[in-house]
């Protein structure tokens, strides 16, 4: 995919979107933060934690009152260090096989914020 700009092999939009997210490896809390954007397909979060690329991670997103959260599945897709451009960490995630109610649970958190 030589030449192909990141954003022209989206499958979903992105939904700018702030929402409170908590990331696990190896049922160890490994980062709590806030997405920056949220899609079908992924998220990107703001911050830092030692996580590599490639590495699956378990993403819990509160959903309210006496809701359970979100629970999804994710592998690490790309790690953001801050530059001249950019002044914050970020953690970008791609979900991993979610459930028909997760799809469904995610739609609607994306809908209720736009």
């Amino acid at each position: 995919m030589q030449g192909i700009a990141m954003d022209d092999r989206r499958v979903h939009p992105r939904t700018a979107v702030s929402l409170p997210a908590r990331i696990f490896a190896d049922e160890r809390l490994m980062l709590t933060a806030s997405t920056l954007d949220v899609s079908m397909s992924g998220a990107l979060l703001h911050g830092h934690a030692r996580i590599g690329i490639g590495e699956r991670v378990r993403v819990e997103v509160p959903r309210g009152g006496t809701r359970n959260p979100l629970v999804l599945r994710a592998e690490v897709v790309r790690l953001e260090e801050p530059s001249e451009n950019q002044r914050r960490h970020g953690l970008a995630l791609r979900w991993v096989d979610p459930g028909l109610a997760d799809v469904a649970a995610l739609a609607s958190l994306l809908r209720d914020r736009r």
